[in-house]
Parts: C-alpha cells; structure tokens; sequence
C-alpha cells in the first residue's frame, strides 16, 4: 500500500503523524508521503514541504506566499501522476488541500478528507463541491456527519482523533517541575504556533499577565513554545519576569498543570477542554483576514469548546475587544472563586463527552484501507 498525506499545519500534523503510525501497525511495508513535520517523519513518512515552510496567518501572509504555494502544488501534482497512491488523505488546510485533492481525484486516487475543515463554521458554499471530488469526509464531531451529508458528501464520524494525543500526567508532579518561582497557581499562556503571533498575540497575553500577576502575585505563568516558533523571539518577548516560565514544546504538560489557560482560538481550545481546564479564549490578526472572516462565519462563537457546548463555556476576546485588562479581569475573577471554576470544568467535561471514545486514528486507518476503491486511470 502507499499513501499520501497532506497536513498543512503543526496541529494537524499531528493527526498526521498517529495516523501514519496506524498504518504501519496494519501493514509495516506501507509507504508513506506527504506535507508534514518531524512527527510525520518520525513514523516514516517522506516529507516533501515541512509544516514549518506552509505557515501563513490569514489572507495577508496567504497572498504573500502565493509563488511559494504554487510551486508546492506543482510539486505535489507531479509526484501524484508520477506515484500510484492508493489513497490521498488530507488534513485541514483547505486553501491548499482542496486543490490537491480535486487533482488527485481526478487522477484516480481515492481521496479521503481527515480532519476535516470547519466549512459549517464558515464559507459554507465550499462544502457543495466536496460531493464531487471527497471519497468520504472523516469528520471530527457528530453534528458534522448531516452538514456533510445534506450536501451530498460522504461523512463519518469516527471519534476526534484528539482523543488518542491526550495522557494522563501527575498534576502535582507537574506543578512542581513548572511552577515559576514564588508562585502557587499556574496559568497557561498559549500564543499559537506562528511567528507572527508572537506580535499579535503574545503581546497582548503578557501584558494581561503583568496586570493579574500585580493583582495577585502568587499566580505564575508557563508558556509551551510550539515546535515551529522562533523560541529566541518569545523569550525575547517576556524579557526578565521572573513569574513568566517559557519551555519548549510540552503544551499537553502545561494544560495538565494548568489552573487556567489563555490560548489563541483554535486546536489548543479543543485540547484544554479535554484536560478540563477552564480558559480565556483569545484572537487578535491582521485587520483584513479577520474582517473577511467574520463576514463569512456562520457562527456565533470562534472557541471550540463553546461550538461543541452550544453555549459560551469560555469568554471570548477576539480583535479589537482583545484587550489585556478586560482578559485579566476574567481571570482574576475566576481564580479567585472556586465554584465558578468548578461550575466551568463541568461544563468541559460535556464537551469532552461529545468527541466520542479514544482510538479514532485506528478506526480511521482500518476505514481507508477498507475503502480505498480501484479507479480507471
């Protein structure tokens, strides 16, 4: 068998990369190509771009890369006819895995969309040309299998691959190793994973936890520098706050130990909410990308965990309400009253409730291997 999967980002590279490893438990001579990271190529998958080259935070920085992501698909294409794959699956990233997909249908290689993009949440006439080049889409939430199929799509719910990524850690353990210093509760601080979030984000987050750490000094704050972030940048940012920690990588560790989270809007929300940590949602970018953004949501909430619950679960600050005393002002009044924090974790562990049972990249790899079919090409 041979495969090719397609993960634009970091976060969902990482669906990529258990995926891959399921299908080498199922037969260990697969091969395995794609866009992806050091995950992905960790469990053997030949990477063609690295999720750190595809980076782009909204229509601004899309348009900037445009030649780049040009040549990518003209790579990607060439290696499709070149290559016969037995199924193409795709990971999110629908500005560009929407053309390597018609492609490739097009070709005669199944196509499998895993992790799918959040077309109900906005741009929802794409999903109408999904039924005419999508095999199945594998979605990630129940509610998402009749979007899919009144469209004349294919859809099956399998679980949330989430699910399988997420351990169980000793919270004490934790909380010693990453508790700043003179400090005795711990909040989570979560830029995102590009570059130019550190300016748009980040900022933003420090100066709310200047504000609450001055209002209550026993709480201290960890921030898990993403794999393809520019850790000198970040440290940099923080400068000498001695109540600031900055690690790389291990954003799981820090959720685990984590009172509270304030984290961009995205999988990072998702992921707190299985750990059951109550959160501030925040978003600020480029003016533009997220004025073309709002007209096109079809939602009221940008949060995960408030989308799954149908209801606000986590206050939202996004754009130009994203402000670093209204977001302290949140968080002081939360961490100061216990029942309001328990009332929040309850709410999460619904949504935790929602994403199914764990094992969903298993299900996911038995399900394409079953259902790959012959095409003339």
């Amino acid at each position: 068998m041979k495969f090719f999967i397609s993960a634009g980002e970091e976060s969902g590279e990482i669906y990529g990369a258990r995926l891959a490893a399921e299908f080498k438990k199922l037969n260990p001579d697969v091969e395995l190509a794609g866009i992806g990271g050091d995950r992905m190529k960790a469990e053997g998958v030949k990477i063609f771009h690295h999720v750190r080259e595809m980076a782009a935070i909204g229509l601004i920085d899309i348009l900037k890369k445009i030649f780049f992501f040009k040549k990518v698909l003209g790579e990607i294409k060439e290696n499709i006819e070149k290559e016969e794959y037995d199924a193409l699956i795709l990971i999110d990233a629908p500005e560009l895995n929407f053309r390597i997909g018609k492609f490739a249908y097009g070709a005669g290689v199944p196509v499998f969309y895993y992790v799918c993009p959040q077309l109900w949440a906005w741009r929802t006439y794409r999903a109408n040309s999904l039924k005419s080049w999508v095999d199945t889409m594998l979605v990630l939430f129940p509610f998402e299998v009749g979007f899919y199929r009144q469209c004349g799509v294919k859809a099956e719910f399998l679980g949330h691959p989430m699910l399988d990524e997420i351990k169980s850690y000793d919270r004490e353990s934790l909380r010693s190793e990453l508790m700043p210093a003179d400090c005795k509760k711990i909040v989570g601080l979560l830029p995102g994973s590009r570059n130019a979030e550190i300016e748009h984000i980040l900022k933003p987050e420090l100066e709310a936890a200047d504000i609450i750490h001055s209002k209550m000094d026993d709480v201290g704050f960890v921030i898990p520098v993403a794999g393809s972030l520019d850790e000198r940048k970040v440290l940099k940012a923080v400068g000498d706050r001695s109540y600031i920690k900055v690690i790389k990588g291990r954003s799981h560790e820090v959720m685990a130990a984590s009172d509270m989270l304030i984290t961009k809007s995205g999988t990072s929300t998702l992921e707190g909410a299985i750990f059951g940590v109550p959160m501030v949602i925040v978003y600020r970018g480029p003016f533009i990308s997220y004025w073309f953004a709002r007209i096109l949501a079809h939602v009221e909430f940008i949060g995960l965990p408030n989308i799954i619950a149908g209801k606000k679960v986590a206050t939202e600050y996004l754009q130009s309400d994203f402000k670093a005393g209204d977001v302290a002002k949140e968080v002081l009044g939360l961490l100061s009253d216990e029942a309001k924090l328990i009332e929040k974790r309850e709410a999460l562990k619904e949504v935790r409730q929602k994403l199914g049972k764990a094992g969903a990249a298993k299900r996911a790899a038995i399900y394409i291997i079953d259902h790959k079919i012959e095409r003339k090409r």
